[in-house]
């Protein structure tokens, strides 16, 4: 019976932290982002909201220093006046780089939408969060509480309009999953 006992606590003692991501697996993220600059009708410091949703299809390793994740997938980002921008999670890149920062980047395309009134976009839209050298141990799509707090340094977001390239930049002020373990 004791190494039977022995066992089941090796195994509920392993963390769900363990499970690798890979294609298949399916996550929600909310973000908030203040603006960087006034973008039509938002004003500087604006504070927008964004909901991403996506499910990782295939993954490549690109180099010895970042992991891509195809996937299918939306982004909404929504001001309080009801503008806002649409469009596809393309990519999401997991790099672990020992020369500047370790970050996790949504490559987001096909941007359309009225935000703050404005109406003419151009790809890509991104959002990027990111540790200091080092901090990521794997190349894993982050997910929970615990896999988001490692990104400590900022957190940052654009997109841009064809008015040579104008970018409204931002600054996630939280990020909240809503994404399971994998399984």
């Amino acid at each position: 019976m004791k190494p039977f006992v022995t066992a089941l606590a090796i195994a509920c003692a392993t963390p769900l932290a363990a499970q690798t991501p890979g294609p298949g697996w399916a996550g929600t993220l909310d973000v908030t982002i203040r603006t960087g600059v006034a973008h039509g009708t938002l004003a500087e410091g604006a504070e927008i909201a964004g909901t991403l949703t996506y499910r990782l299809t295939r993954e490549m390793q690109m180099g010895s220093e970042t992991r891509s994740y195809l996937t299918d997938g939306t982004v909404r980002i929504t001001a309080p006046d009801g503008t806002g921008l649409t469009g596809r999670v393309r990519t999401i890149h997991v790099v672990r780089s020992p020369h500047w920062a370790d970050y996790v980047s949504f490559d987001m395309a096909d941007v359309e939408g009225d935000l703050g009134g404005v109406t003419s976009y151009e790809d890509p839209m991104l959002l990027s969060h990111f540790a200091a050298r080092g901090a990521l141990d794997s190349f894993d799509v982050p997910y929970g509480a615990a896999g988001w707090a490692q990104f400590d340094d900022r957190q940052t977001f654009q997109v841009h309009t064809p008015d040579t390239m104008w970018t409204l930049p931002g600054t996630i002020v939280t990020t909240e999953d809503a994404c399971t373990a994998p399984t």
